[in-house]
C-alpha cells in the first residue's frame, strides 16, 4: 500500500552563492556567441508598460501588492482546454486547504483534461505541494504522473515556477506539451535565439509575468545572470516554486549523475523561503538520502509509490541459447506483442487475415502481400549508432517496419522519424538510450534492450516507458555472455576515468562503489533466478513487494528459467575453451560483435551517445589469455614427464578441494567452497572439449590454473562470478 513518509530535516548550509540583488540593470551591449546570456536581466529590449501596470522595479507598492497575491482562480465552467490559461487567472487572497483542493480540481479538469488523479499517491503529493509548508520529494515510476505534481500547483498559485531539467530535448518536449494545453510556458537554453531570449526576459521583468513555468538546464542555473533572475523574481514575490526534475542526476548513487546538478543546492540562499520540489522515478535509499543532502531540502515530505507495475511483463532471453537467428526471434516477439495481423485481398475469397506471428511461418511466407496492421508501438534499445541502423534494417527485412534514431542523424531526419513513430506510421524505433525521455506516448507496448543496461536503475527507467496507459505491455532483455563481458569492460573503463578525476578521494570512492553496485544488480537481474519485479523492489528499498505470479518469466515458469540459466553457465565455460564458436541456426558467431555469420564489426563506431570502444579486442585478448593458460599447462606436464602434481602448483587438496591457495582472502565474501564449484565447472567444460586429448590430472591442474587466474584479477565476488 502506498504511503507518505517523513524524513529528517536537512538544515541549509551557510555560505551559498552570494549575489548583489540590488544591482542596477546596465545598458545592453551587442550579443555575441560567447555572450549569449549577457543581456539577461538587463533592460536591453524593453516593451512599453501596459496601461495601469507600473514598472516592476520602480514601485515598492507594486511589489507589496504582488506579495499579497497568493493564488489564482480558474473558472470551472469550461469543459475543454483553455486557449490561454493565463487569461483565466486572477489574483486573490490566500486560499484555505479546502479551497486549494477545489481550485486544483478545476485546473485538473479544465487545463489538463483529467477527471481524476492517476493514483492516490499523486493526489497526496499535489495536495502537499499546494500547501507550501515544506519541501517535497516525489518518487513515482515512469508514467506515474510526476510532471503533473509540479505543473498543476504552478497554475493554482500565482507567480513563476522555475524547473531545472537535464536535457534540452526533454525540456522542449515538456514546453510543447504545456503550450498545447494553453499554458504559458518557456525555456531559456543555448538553442534560443537572441529575439526569443529577449522576449522571455521582457515578460519576466513585467509586474505580472505571463509565463507561469520556466524550464532551464542546471548548467544555465550556474550562471550569474540566471541567479540574478531568480533573486529578482523572489524579491518581487513572483517566485512560486523551484523544481528539480530527474533529481537522481544530483547523486552518485543515481544512474545518470551530472556534476552541474550539485550546484543547485547553492541557489537555496537566493530564495530561502521558496519551496523546492524534487522528482525522480529511480532512487534507491542511498540515492534518496543523498538527494535531500545535496539539494539542501528542509522540512521534507516524501511521497513514494511502489516500484511494482502490474501491467508490465518482464523477461530475459539468453541469446546464446536461441536456436534461430536472434533478430528473427525478436521480430516474431514484436509481431506477437503488437498483435500483428495482415489483411490480404483475394479476388475469390475477399479479405482474409493471415497469421504472421507463428514461429513455423517461413520468412518468405511472412513477406507482406497485403496491409500489415500493428497495434501500438515499441522501442528497441541498441548500444551503438551502427547497431541501431543494422537493427532497423533487419527488423524491416523480417516484416516489422522499423527506423533508426540516434545522434548521428541530422535534426530533420530525427524529427521525422519521431513524428512517424508518435503517429504509429512505423511501429518500431531502434534507438540509443537517450531516446524516450520526456516523450508521453501511452501505447508503447514493447521495450526491448538488445544488450543489458549498465545498471539496474537505468534499466528500470528505460523499460518503464512501456505501458503508460496501464495496459499489458512487455519489457525484454536479450542477454549473452558477450554482453556480460562488454558491460564489465565498460564499467572498468568508467572506473578508470573516475580515478583520473582531480576531485576528493572520498567522492571518487563513492562514485566507484555506486557504479559497481548498479552493475552487479543488473547482472543479478539477468542471471539470478527470481521474480523480476521483486528484484526491482529490493534495489529501490521497497521490501514489501511480493512475487508478481504472472508478470515475469520466472513466476510463470521457474523451472524453465532455472534450466536455461544452468545451460547458459555451462555454455559460457565451453565457449572459453572451444575457440569462441557457437551455433545459432545455420550461422556461426565468434562473439557478440560478429555479424552475418562471421564478419567482424571492425568499423563499429562508438560515439558520444554510446558507451565505449575496443570491445572486440578485449574479448579476443581474454580468450587468447585463457587458451594460453591451458596450452602452458599441457607443455609443463610434458616437460615434467607426468611427475608434476597438484602440489607443485601449490594446490591444497584439503577436503576434496583442488583450487590454488584456498585460504586466500583477497576477494571479499568469496568462500573456498564457491571457488571449488567454479573450478569444477571449468574442469567439466575442459573434459567435454578435450576428452581423449590429455590425461585427467592435466585437466584438473589446468582448471585450477584458470580459476586462480580469474580469482587474482577479481576485486569482488560478482566480477569473479562473471569473468
Amino acid at each position: 500500500m502506498m504511503t507518505t513518509k517523513s524524513t529528517p530535516t536537512h538544515k541549509d548550509a551557510k555560505g551559498g552563492a552570494i549575489l548583489n540583488i540590488e544591482e542596477e540593470f546596465k545598458p545592453p551591449k551587442v550579443l555575441t556567441d560567447q555572450e549569449k546570456w549577457s543581456f539577461l536581466m538587463k533592460p536591453g529590449v524593453r516593451s512599453t508598460v501596459r496601461k495601469g501596470e507600473s514598472n516592476s522595479l520602480e514601485s515598492s507598492e507594486s511589489v507589496g501588492e504582488l506579495l499579497s497575491s497568493a493564488s489564482t482562480s480558474i473558472g470551472s465552467s469550461s469543459s475543454t482546454n483553455m486557449k490561454n490559461t493565463n487569461d483565466c487567472l486572477s489574483t486573490r487572497k490566500p486560499l484555505t486547504p479546502e479551497q486549494l483542493e477545489e481550485e486544483a480540481r478545476n485546473v485538473l479538469r479544465n487545463v489538463f483534461g483529467y477527471e481524476k488523479y492517476k493514483t492516490s499517491i499523486q493526489k497526496k503529493a499535489i495536495a502537499g505541494i499546494l500547501r507550501k509548508r515544506w519541501d517535497v520529494f516525489v518518487c513515482l515510476p515512469t508514467g506515474g504522473g510526476k510532471s503533473l505534481c509540479y505543473q498543476l500547483p504552478a497554475l493554482v498559485h500565482s507567480g513563476v515556477t522555475i524547473i531545472f531539467s537535464p536535457l534540452i530535448a526533454l525540456i522542449q518536449d515538456q514546453v510543447l506539451a504545456c503550450k498545447a494545453r494553453g499554458i504559458k510556458c518557456d525555456s531559456l537554453n543555448s538553442k534560443c535565439t537572441a529575439d526569443e531570449r529577449a522576449a522571455i526576459i521582457e515578460d519576466l521583468r513585467a509586474a505580472s509575468p505571463q509565463i507561469r513555468m520556466l524550464y532551464i538546464t542546471p548548467e544555465s542555473a550556474a550562471t550569474a545572470n540566471i541567479q540574478r533572475l531568480i533573486s529578482n523574481l523572489n524579491k518581487r514575490g513572483l517566485l512560486n516554486y523551484l523544481v528539480v526534475d530527474e533529481a537522481h542526476c544530483v547523486t552518485h548513487w543515481g544512474h545518470d549523475f551530472r556534476p552541474d546538478y550539485l550546484k543547485l543546492g547553492n541557489l537555496r540562499s537566493l530564495a530561502p523561503e521558496v519551496r523546492w520540489i524534487a522528482l525522480t522515478a529511480t532512487a534507491n535509499p542511498k540515492a534518496q538520502e543523498d538527494i535531500l543532502k545535496q539539494l539542501k531540502l528542509s522540512n521534507v515530505r516524501m511521497f513514494k509509490a511502489s516500484t511494482f507495475r502490474a501491467n508490465l511483463h518482464y523477461d530475459v532471453i539468453l541469446k546464446d541459447l536461441i536456436e534461430c537467428v536472434p533478430e528473427r526471434h525478436l521480430a516474431l516477439f514484436v509481431m506477437k506483442a503488437l498483435s500483428c495481423i495482415e489483411k490480404k485481398n483475394n479476388d475469390t475469397k475477399g479479405t482474409t487475415i493471415v497469421d504472421v506471428c507463428s514461429p513455423s511461418t517461413s520468412a518468405s511466407k511472412r513477406e507482406s502481400h497485403g496491409q500489415r496492421v500493428f497495434t501500438g508501438s515499441g522501442i528497441v534499445y541498441c548500444r551503438t549508432r551502427e547497431e541501431c541502423e543494422k537493427m532497423a534494417m533487419r527488423l524491416t527485412e523480417e516484416g516489422v517496419p522499423a527506423r533508426a534514431y540516434h545522434a548521428g542523424l541530422n535534426n530533420k531526419v530525427r524529427d521525422r522519424v519521431q513524428e512517424e513513430w508518435m503517429k504509429n506510421e512505423i511501429p518500431i524505433i531502434a534507438a540509443t538510450i537517450s531516446f524516450g525521455m520526456g516523450i508521453d506516448k501511452a501505447d508503447v507496448r514493447v521495450v526491448v534492450h538488445w544488450t543489458a543496461s549498465q545498471n539496474l536503475a537505468a534499466y528500470y527507467q528505460e523499460s518503464g516507458r512501456a505501458g503508460r496507459d496501464g495496459k499489458r505491455s512487455y519489457c525484454r532483455v536479450y542477454y549473452s555472455r558477450d554482453d556480460r563481458q562488454l558491460l564489465n569492460f565498460l564499467i572498468n573503463q568508467d572506473i578508470r576515468k573516475t580515478r583520473a578525476k582531480k576531485i576528493d578521494k572520498k567522492l571518487i570512492d563513492e562514485q566507484i562503489k555506486a557504479a559497481q553496485h548498479g552493475f552487479e544488480k543488473m547482472i543479478e537481474f539477468c542471471e539470478k533466478p527470481g521474480c523480476r519485479h521483486v528484484a526491482f523492489a529490493k534495489y529501490f528499498g521497497d521490501e514489501d513487494t511480493r512475487p508478481c505470479r504472472v508478470s515475469c518469466d520466472y513466476c510463470k515458469d521457474p523451472k524453465a528459467c532455472e534450466e536455461a540459466l544452468t545451460r547458459f553457465n555451462e555454455e559460457s565455460w565451453k565457449m572459453v575453451i572451444n575457440s569462441g564458436y557457437r551455433k545459432r541456426g545455420h550461422s556461426n558467431y565468434d562473439d557478440g560483435f560478429l555479424y552475418e555469420g562471421g564478419k567482424y564489426a571492425q568499423n563499429e563506431h562508438w560515439n558520444a551517445d554510446d558507451c565505449g570502444d575496443a570491445t572486440t579486442l578485449l574479448e579476443t585478448e581474454e580468450k587468447k589469455r585463457r587458451t594460453e593458460i591451458v596450452a602452458e599447462e599441457f607443455a609443463r606436464r610434458r616437460r615434467a614427464n607426468t611427475a608434476a602434481s597438484a602440489s607443485s602448483l601449490h594446490i591444497e587438496d584439503t577436503s576434496g578441494m583442488k583450487i590454488i591457495q584456498p585460504s586466500a582472502k583477497s576477494v571479499p565474501n568469496l568462500t573456498a567452497t564457491r571457488r571449488e564449484m567454479i573450478r569444477a565447472t571449468i574442469y567439466t567444460a575442459l573434459l567435454a572439449n578435450l576428452a581423449g586429448e590429455t590425461d585427467d590430472a592435466t585437466l584438473e591442474s589446468a582448471s585450477a590454473s584458470i580459476e586462480y587466474e580469474i580469482y587474482k584479477s577479481s576485486k569482488n565476488s560478482t566480477t569473479y562470478q562473471h569473468k
